[in-house]
């Protein structure tokens, strides 16, 4: 990550479509083939083709981090909570912002019994790292709650954040833990042992 991408609100999770693009990548080993297979084939079933080469480009652009067994991990399994860390694992790589929001925002106040992340501490990590990163100090008033919107959609996409601005506890499938090291579970903050 050469720099502090903020480009994730182009999409949320959107589970199913990640899980055909990683199927037909699988099928076709070419983010190429699979971008034009979105955009001209419509294998997303995308009523707008300026949607389709949006949200297919955004969510290959995840995809593209994530290792071959996870990537085989998404295609193959009807796992969707398995599913859903995996593409969450892909998001935390691709946007450091997101990474870091989980693991300063969301770990310390999960850790210190807070469990809930109001607006203020999303502002205050949102001005934290305007300090740090250009690319966030240049970003409009109206972006910034959009950013949040979306970061929030994808936390409760992912089972960490109730309708609300609540933290759940997170409980990862056995076949989670197998698959991702040390570095991936601190992108689950809220996650509980069984």
């Amino acid at each position: 990550m050469s720099s502090y991408s903020l480009s994730y609100t182009a999409a949320s999770l959107r589970r199913p479509e990640s899980v055909t693009l990683a199927q037909t990548f699988t099928a076709t080993p070419d983010w190429g083939e699979v971008r034009r297979r979105c955009v001209e084939d419509d294998i997303l079933m995308l009523r707008f083709e300026s949607s389709r080469k949006r949200i297919s480009s955004e969510l290959i652009k995840r995809l593209r981090n994530l290792s071959a067994g996870e990537l085989e991990g998404l295609a193959g399994s009807d796992d969707s909570a398995l599913q859903t860390a995996i593409l969450w694992v892909a998001v935390c790589r691709t946007y450091e912002f997101v990474a870091d929001f989980a693991e300063q925002v969301i770990a310390e106040r999960w850790e210190s019994g807070k469990r809930d992340i109001p607006v203020g501490a999303y502002e205050t990590f949102f001005e934290e790292a305007a300090l740090v990163h250009p690319e966030v100090a240049k970003l409009t008033e109206s972006t910034r709650p959009r950013m949040r919107n979306q970061l929030y959609q994808m936390l409760r996409e992912a089972g960490m954040l109730d309708d609300a601005t609540g933290l759940l506890p997170l409980i990862l499938p056995a076949s989670a833990l197998d698959l991702f090291g040390t570095r991936e579970l601190a992108d689950f903050p809220t996650r509980v042992q069984v």
